[in-house]
């Protein structure tokens, strides 16, 4: 993956070659914004640009060794710290610290990419704050996070942060279109939803899974909104199988109710995230008042938060169901 690859970010693309061409660079660099944004992709992009022999305005020379043994993905002066675990234990980075004092082979630099650094133990983070604290000079480490303010703040002050914006709408198709041959569900609809986060886009567009998660997380909706007496355990039922799934399937109900939120105030039909939905949308969005369209989504904001900061999941569902059906009239 080399800079011109890259869709979008142009403004951190082009910081990051003036730092290179002009042999300004530091030995920190962190890469923060939501998953799926594209941290990855551009902090690779930066490594094998770091570690190209004769890198130009226009992104690494792909002549070089460096740059050959990157393509190959076989460069020894460049090592990455990747997990699927829930966290980067000390081991991997004392292991880090071990390759990171042999000096490089091919290239001026050795490259070290931590990906998802919030995953660090506090442990794990104190042993890395000690190489920060006194790099080789040919040593430059970049980190990727969601979450930068997991990080030590004494880690935070020695790198040099770069937050990606999310991306336009047209990015979003180029993006979609230049890797899903066939989309799996409407294309407005995969833009509106992911906003601006072509992890998203991608992983929708390619998921069938999703798009009968959606229509199932909907009716649940209309069930709760339109139904006085509802089967609560065949409700409760449908989240608790989700409970894997509980961020996207709490997004979908969040996104419906603000698509009413957005009709029923007169915003612009171009605003609704399920714009295929639409004349369903406008037509619902007159039966319910605003004051109660903007209580639903707080009541399920709510469960969101319950259930991230380990509030029991049972617990938060049941609360979220029972407050939902109270204002049923």
């Amino acid at each position: 993956m080399d800079f011109n690859e890259v869709t979008g970010q142009k403004k951190i693309i082009r910081s990051l070659i003036k730092l290179i061409m002009e042999d300004k660079i530091g030995h920190a660099y962190i890469f923060t914004g939501p998953k799926g944004i594209g941290k990855r992709t551009v902090a690779k992009a930066f490594s094998h640009m770091l570690l190209c022999v004769k890198p130009t305005e226009n992104g690494p020379c792909n002549k070089c060794i460096p740059c050959r043994l990157w393509k190959e993905g076989s460069n020894p002066d460049y090592y990455q710290i990747e997990t699927v675990r829930d966290n980067i234990l000390i081991d991997e980075i004392r292991s880090m610290q071990s390759n990171i004092i042999v000096k490089p082979l091919y290239s001026g630099r050795k490259v070290v990419l931590i990906a998802d650094a919030e995953k660090m133990t506090v442990q794990a983070q104190n042993c890395l704050l000690k190489v920060l604290e006194e790099p080789p000079l040919y040593a430059v480490i970049i980190l990727t996070s969601s979450n930068y303010e997991a990080l030590l703040s004494t880690i935070r002050s020695r790198v040099t942060r770069f937050n990606l914006s999310r991306y336009t709408r047209d990015e979003m198709k180029k993006i979609i279109e230049s890797n899903i041959k066939q989309v799996n569900s409407n294309i407005e609809f995969v833009i509106n939803y992911s906003d601006g986060i072509p992890g998203t886009a991608l992983n929708l567009a390619s998921s069938h899974d999703f798009i009968k998660l959606r229509e199932s997380a909907i009716d649940i909706v209309h069930k709760l909104f339109m139904i006085k007496d509802i089967d609560f355990f065949d409700i409760y039922n449908f989240f608790d199988i989700n409970k894997d799934n509980i961020d996207t399937v709490l997004d979908i109900i969040i996104a419906y109710y603000r698509d009413l939120v957005i009709a029923k105030t007169g915003g612009k039909e171009n605003m609704l995230i399920n714009s295929d939905k639409k004349n369903k949308i406008l037509s619902e969005a007159r039966n319910h008042s605003l004051e109660r369209l903007i209580k639903n989504i707080e009541i399920v904001e709510a469960a969101r938060v319950g259930i991230k900061q380990n509030v029991n999941y049972q617990l938060s569902i049941e609360s979220m169901i029972l407050r939902l059906q109270e204002l049923v009239n």
